[in-house]
């Protein structure tokens, strides 16, 4: 028969032959049980999160999260049930199809609250129809006293072949802070608002406090590299 008996001598032979067996299953545990909980944890709703697109080749969100976090703090007495204010990188060039298919996937599925878009990002989503138009909001004083041009657009009907202009988005130009920072191109580039989120009242809001955030951080750009008298 043979022995059984536990000894130190026996345990370190046993781990000697078979330790690579307890790193693979403990491995393999730890991956699942990482898989389970990325899956399977509690996220924030459509209706509970703000999200802005940075529609262009390149953008780099990162920059822009203490301004997310801030316009959350802002926007939160407004709408009590949003949890989440962000921004997420959605690369577009009109020389790469797949592009414009990611772009009408997100829009399909309700995702993205607003962008800032590049110019041929911005003119597919004029002729997605998703946009709300501004006009209204900006003659009320929305994003308040920012000083933004107004960008109109002309969205033709192919099979009706009549066009509407209205007012799709506002220019980014002058918000040098999305450079400063590396986060966006703000030139030729537009901030607009989609209709098929869950919650545009509460988008609207948040707009205006990041906007206002960036004039801010702009501001204090200029401050920190203005020369001493």
């Amino acid at each position: 028969m043979p022995d059984t008996k536990f000894s130190f001598a026996a345990l370190k032979e046993h781990l000697r032959r078979y330790l690579w067996i307890y790193i693979v299953g403990i491995a393999i545990c730890l991956v699942g049980t990482s898989l389970l909980w990325t899956t399977t944890a509690p996220r924030p709703t459509m209706e509970e999160t703000v999200t802005i697109f940075l529609a262009d080749t390149y953008s780099n969100p990162a920059p822009l999260e203490g301004i997310a976090q801030s316009a959350l703090e802002q926007t939160q007495p407004f709408d009590e049930k949003l949890k989440v204010v962000e921004f997420q990188s959605l690369q577009y060039s009109e020389d790469d199809y797949t592009s414009s298919m990611l772009l009408l996937t997100r829009l399909a599925v309700g995702e993205g609250d607003a962008f800032f878009a590049s110019q041929s990002a911005m003119d597919a989503l004029v002729q997605s129809e998703v946009l709300l138009p501004l006009d209204d909001a900006v003659a009320e004083g929305w994003p308040g006293e920012l000083g933004l041009e107004p960008y109109y657009a002309t969205y033709s009907d192919e099979e009706s072949g009549e066009s509407t202009t209205f007012l799709a988005g506002l220019k980014l130009d002058s918000v040098m802070a999305l450079q400063q920072m590396g986060a966006f191109m703000n030139e030729n580039a537009y901030l607009c608002v989609a209709t098929n989120g869950g919650n545009v009242e509460t988008t609207m809001k948040a707009l205006e406090c990041v906007m206002t955030e960036l004039t801010e951080a702009e501001n204090a750009q200029a401050e920190d590299t203005e020369p001493a008298a």
